[in-house]
C-alpha cells in the first residue's frame, strides 16, 4: 500500500510541474523492492531490418517484442517505457513535451497492453494472465536536426516476488544520421558560384506493379497510371512543394485528379530571370500497361536557378504523388554530372484514405504534405507495419547532365577559371541522341559569339495542346546572321532546325500559355 501511495504522489507531482523523472517500473503488486537476476530468460528485441540494431530512422514504425525463452517461466506483468537517456541525471529536469522520443502504440490483437497511467510514454499489461510474448509498436521521433538518443526499457514480473529489469531488457538507440533513401545527394545552397549554365535530362522510371507492391494492389490495374511529369528548374528561394507545407491549389489538383495544369500555371507565374523559376519541366504520362516505360524531359539551370523540383501523380490513390523537391545541381566541383534516387509516395494532405482505392473523403482541416503512412497501424493499408527501408521504390528519378555552357564575359574570379576551362571542353561534345524534349519556358538560347542577333519577334497566338481551350504553347524567334543555332522541340515536333544563314530565323523561345474555356 505504501508503494502504491508513493507512485501516485510521484505521478501527481510530475503532472503538476510539467516535469518527468525517470519512470519507476517497480510492479505495484511487488512485495520485493529489489529486482531478480534475469539470467537471459527474458528479452526485449526490436526489428530494425538488417544489421543496424543500434540505430533508428526518424518517423518510422518498429515492432518491440517481449519474450521468454523458457516455456515454464511465463510473465504476468510488464511495462515498456521509451525515454531520453538523460533522464538518468538526477539534477536534470525537463518538460517531457519538448523532448521527442517517439511514441509507443499498443497492438490490439490480443489486448495484452494498454497505456500506462503511472509513467509518461509507457505501456503496461492489461491483466494478470500468463504471457509468453508481447508485441508493441514504437514510432520513432520525427525528422529534426537534434541528434536524439532514445532508450527503450522494459520490466517483466513473474509474480509478486520475482521481477526483472536491466540487461536484455534495455535497448539504447541513436538516430541514423544518413540521409533518407530518397534524398538528393547534395544539400541546397543559397548561392551558386559557377560561371556557366548547364542543360540536363531528367528521366522518370516507374516501378509500381503487382510484383513489387503486392499488398492491396489495385483491383483494376488497367486504370493504373502516372501523370505527366511536371516541375521546374528554380532558384533557392522558390519552393514548388516540400514536406511540412500545405499543398498549393496546383498540387491539390495534381494529387487528386492527376491534372498538371494548376502546377504548370503556378510555375509559369513564378518565372523570373532574377528569381523564381526558369524552365518548365514536362514529361509524358504513362498508363498501364506502359507504366515501366521511362518519361523524359530537358531543362536548363544557371547560377540563379540551380535547383529543380518535380511531381508525378499516382492513380488510383486518394491524393498520393511521387517527386523530388529542391534537388541541388550546383556543387563545389561543378554542375552535378548524374544521379539517381528512389521515389516513395507522398500524401498531399487534402483527401483522407489509407489505401490505393479508398473512397475519397475531404480532409478537414487540411493536413501538411507528409510521407504516406508507411508503418501504418491500419491493416487495410498497403504499408501496414512496414519501414521505408523495406519498402520497394515506386519509381526512380534520374538526372543527367548533357551540356555545359560557359558564360562568356561573365564576372568570374580567378578561382573559378579552371572550372570554366573544363566546361568549355564539355560543351564541344555535341549531344547526338534523340530525346523527348518538352516545351521550354523563358529559355534565351544563346547563338555563337560572331552571330548578329536581331530583336525578338511577337509571340504567336496561344495554341491549346488539345481542343479549343486549356494549356497551350506560344513561340517567338529572332534573326541571326551566320553559323548555327540550337533547335528545341515544342510538343514533340521539331521547330526551326537548320544552319544559321543571313536573315534566317535564329534562336527560338517557347512558353506555356492558357486559353480560358
Amino acid at each position: 500500500m505504501l508503494l502504491k501511495i508513493t507512485v501516485l504522489l510521484l505521478l501527481i507531482i510530475n503532472i503538476c510541474t510539467g516535469q518527468q523523472a525517470k519512470c519507476d517500473q517497480t510492479p505495484p503488486q511487488a512485495t520485493v523492492r529489489t529486482p531478480s537476476e534475469n539470467k537471459g530468460i527474458y528479452r526485449m528485441s526490436i526489428s530494425t531490418k538488417g544489421n543496424d540494431t543500434n540505430i533508428y530512422r526518424p518517423d518510422q514504425t518498429y515492432v518491440l517484442k517481449l519474450t521468454t525463452n523458457n516455456s515454464t517461466r511465463p510473465f504476468r506483468w510488464f511495462m515498456i517505457t521509451v525515454e531520453d537517456p538523460e533522464v538518468d541525471n538526477t539534477t536534470y529536469e525537463f518538460d517531457h513535451k519538448s523532448i521527442d522520443v517517439g511514441s509507443l502504440k499498443t497492438i490490439d490483437t490480443h489486448k495484452q497492453s494498454r497505456y500506462s497511467e503511472r509513467c509518461y510514454n509507457s505501456v503496461e499489461n492489461t491483466d494478470n494472465s500468463d504471457k509468453y510474448k508481447v508485441e508493441v509498436h514504437w514510432v520513432s521521433p520525427k525528422q529534426n536536426d537534434r541528434n536524439q538518443k532514445v532508450r527503450l526499457r522494459a520490466m517483466v514480473a513473474e509474480n509478486e516476488e520475482v521481477w526483472h529489469i536491466g540487461e536484455n531488457l534495455t535497448i539504447l538507440l541513436e538516430k541514423d544520421d544518413r540521409r533518407p533513401l530518397d534524398s538528393p545527394p547534395y544539400t541546397p545552397v543559397d548561392t551558386c558560384n559557377l560561371c556557366s549554365e548547364a542543360r540536363y535530362e531528367v528521366t522518370f522510371k516507374g516501378r509500381w506493379s503487382r510484383m513489387t507492391h503486392p499488398r492491396y494492389y489495385p483491383s483494376r490495374p488497367d486504370d493504373n497510371g502516372f501523370s505527366h511529369i511536371v516541375g521546374a528548374s528554380h532558384s533557392f528561394s522558390y519552393i514548388l512543394w516540400q514536406p511540412g507545407d500545405k499543398a498549393s491549389p496546383g498540387l491539390k489538383k495534381l494529387a487528386e485528379e492527376a491534372d498538371i495544369s494548376g502546377v504548370e500555371r503556378e510555375i509559369i507565374d513564378a518565372m523570373s530571370p532574377q528569381n523564381g523559376t526558369r524552365t518548365l519541366i514536362r514529361g509524358k504520362r504513362r498508363y498501364h500497361p506502359y507504366m515501366w516505360e521511362p518519361s523524359h524531359s530537358l531543362f536548363r539551370v544557371d547560377k540563379v536557378h540551380h535547383l529543380f523540383s518535380v511531381l508525378v501523380a499516382m492513380k488510383p490513390s486518394p491524393d498520393w504523388f511521387l517527386g523530388a523537391t529542391r534537388f541541388e545541381l550546383c556543387t563545389d566541383v561543378g554542375w552535378l554530372e548524374t544521379s539517381e534516387i528512389p521515389l516513395y509516395p507522398w500524401d498531399a494532405g487534402t483527401v483522407d484514405g489509407i489505401s490505393y482505392e479508398s473512397a475519397p473523403s475531404v480532409t478537414l482541416p487540411v493536413d501538411a504534405v507528409d510521407r504516406v503512412a508507411v508503418g501504418s497501424f491500419n491493416k487495410e493499408s498497403p504499408f501496414y507495419q512496414m519501414n521505408l527501408n523495406e519498402l520497394k521504390p515506386f519509381a526512380f528519378l534520374q538526372v543527367r547532365r548533357l551540356d555545359v555552357y560557359p558564360l562568356v564575359d561573365a564576372d568570374c574570379n580567378e578561382e573559378q577559371e579552371p572550372e570554366v576551362e573544363e566546361e568549355k571542353e564539355v560543351v564541344e561534345k555535341k549531344n547526338t541522341e534523340e530525346e523527348d524534349e518538352e516545351p521550354k519556358i523563358l529559355e534565351s538560347i544563346q547563338g555563337p559569339r560572331d552571330c548578329t542577333l536581331g530583336t525578338w519577334g511577337e509571340w504567336t497566338e496561344c495554341v491549346p495542346d488539345t481542343g479549343a481551350c486549356g494549356s497551350g504553347t506560344q513561340i517567338r524567334s529572332r534573326q541571326m546572321q551566320k553559323l548555327y543555332y540550337e533547335s528545341y522541340q515544342v510538343d514533340d515536333s521539331n521547330q526551326n532546325v537548320g544552319s544559321c544563314q543571313p536573315n534566317s530565323d535564329g534562336p527560338v523561345q517557347s512558353r506555356q500559355c492558357f486559353v480560358n474555356c
